[in-house]
């Protein structure tokens, strides 16, 4: 069998730029590449070895998919944190919105949710 592994997460956005800021302070990512993708700019972030975030502008003449309009697709990409706590109160420090608190799952495991832009939830696991 192939062997399969992530290689990118691509996000579609109205405003690339206040999304590309939004991922490099608050998860201290950096710009890869900066450039045009079939006619759009985009930027490939890496956020600690997770390898491409992918970040296009759709153009504003063009109406939104019909698959980010809906629940359909992507739920959620996830970042493992060694300290839930301290992750926590950095991302609250940093003015970000948690939908789900920290919370024991089941033991060794504590999850939450945040809101990126766009409304892309983010996983944060704490595994122990």
């Amino acid at each position: 069998m192939p062997k399969y592994h992530v290689d990118h997460l691509h996000l579609i956005c109205p405003n690339i730029e206040e999304t590309k800021n939004w991922y490099c302070e608050v998860f201290g990512g950096k710009v890869t590449f900066e450039g045009d993708f079939k006619g759009k700019q985009v930027y490939y972030v890496d956020v600690n070895g997770f390898s491409i975030i992918m970040i296009e502008q759709f153009p504003d003449q063009d109406p939104i998919p019909a698959t980010i309009q809906t629940k359909e697709g992507l739920d959620h990409f996830g970042f493992a944190v060694e300290d839930m706590d301290a992750a926590a109160a950095d991302l609250r420090a940093k003015g970000v919105k948690f939908v789900v608190e920290p919370m024991q799952v089941r033991p060794g495991l504590r999850i939450a949710y945040i809101e990126a832009p766009d409304k892309v939830r983010i996983e944060l696991s704490e595994r122990t």
